[in-house]
């Protein structure tokens, strides 16, 4: 996948995307959980996940034009 081709934004993309889940699952008052057995834990990890998709897109992107 080209999206995560480079190295140095792939870390920092999986870094940021776990740090991303853990924020959304312990927000006090929202519907996301640090349960796994929850809704809320997979709404958290699919939010963190996609979000970091689409962000390396962009990235690609526009690292692509010159």
């Amino acid at each position: 996948m080209k999206v995560f081709a480079n190295k140095k934004i792939r870390n920092v993309s999986l870094v940021l995307m776990v740090i991303h889940a853990l924020a959304l699952m312990y927000t006090p008052g929202t519907s996301h959980s640090h349960n796994p057995k929850e809704l809320g834990f997979w709404l958290a990890v699919w939010s963190a996940v996609s979000s970091t998709i689409v962000l390396n897109m962009f990235f690609v992107k526009f690292s692509n034009k010159d």
